[in-house]
């Protein structure tokens, strides 16, 4: 069995409680908030980013109506030569000097997000940070984590498992490994780059650089990438062949029915 956490955004209200038994695409919180309406003063004014405070009429905390001045600029005489009215009725939240943008929080109601179980389990922990799930239908990640979600069977790389082997592992990694998860030891930087070209579904390690999952989200590289603790690859090392998900965003590698 393993402990599944999700950590609850701000916001986020939890609408399951402790000993609840969930199945997959549950909902465990939900949020719902106001729409942010983003005003940029030196721009529908035109003026420079360092003088656009000066314009704006409404102060943090004010309620506005629609067609309210938000913003004027005017003359040496006293002519207005530019002015901003809002098209939205709401609340003034803040003006960032560093973008020129002023924030209203408008009256509109955002569309209700949630927060969705991935897998059956039950509800171990639940508060308002976060949500725990105890579950023999998937495992957590650790530390890193890069990419988006793939699908594929568990294929061991053995050869990373050989003690001082992470300089030769690239040279066992070929077309088998094309639409699998590889699961192995260490994974480099080389190893993973490699995996991505000839078309592999994800890569799950013991040990994976901080520095290399850097490097694979600059590149934008949607092959979903996880470190595990040495208990989940002892439990994973049991499945090659079969199939799983693995969701490198919610960090969780969730087993399919065979």
């Amino acid at each position: 069995m393993s402990t599944l956490p999700f950590e609850l955004p701000d916001g986020y209200t939890p609408i399951v409680k402790e000993g609840d038994v969930v199945t997959p695409g549950q909902i465990l919180a939900e949020f719902q908030g106001s729409v942010e309406e983003f005003v940029n003063v030196p721009e529908q004014l035109g003026v420079a980013l360092k003088n656009a405070g000066k314009y704006i009429k409404k102060n943090p905390g004010e309620t506005i109506e629609a067609g309210e001045v938000l913003a004027v600029r005017k003359n040496l005489f006293g002519k207005i030569q530019a002015s901003i009215t809002s098209e939205v009725g709401g609340t003034i939240l803040r003006y960032e000097r560093d973008t020129g943008n002023l924030i209203v929080q408008t009256d509109q109601m955002a569309d209700m997000s949630h927060l969705i179980s991935p897998v059956d389990g039950t509800v171990q922990l639940c508060n308002n940070k976060e949500i725990v799930i105890h579950t023999d239908k998937a495992v957590a990640g650790t530390r890193v984590a890069s990419g988006t979600k793939g699908e594929g069977e568990i294929y061991v790389l053995k050869e990373s498992f050989i003690e001082n082997s992470s300089g030769n592992v690239i040279f066992y990694l070929d077309n088998n490994a094309v639409g699998k998860i590889i699961l192995g030891n260490t994974f480099t930087r080389d190893v993973l780059i490699k995996g991505f070209g000839i078309g592999a579904a994800g890569f799950l390690g013991q040990s994976i650089s901080d520095q290399d999952i850097e490097y694979l989200r600059e590149k934008k590289i949607t092959m979903p990438v996880m470190e595990v603790s040495p208990e989940a690859i002892a439990t994973l090392l049991e499945m090659h062949g079969q199939k799983v998900i693995l969701d490198a965003q919610t960090r969780t590698v969730i087993f399919l029915k065979a």
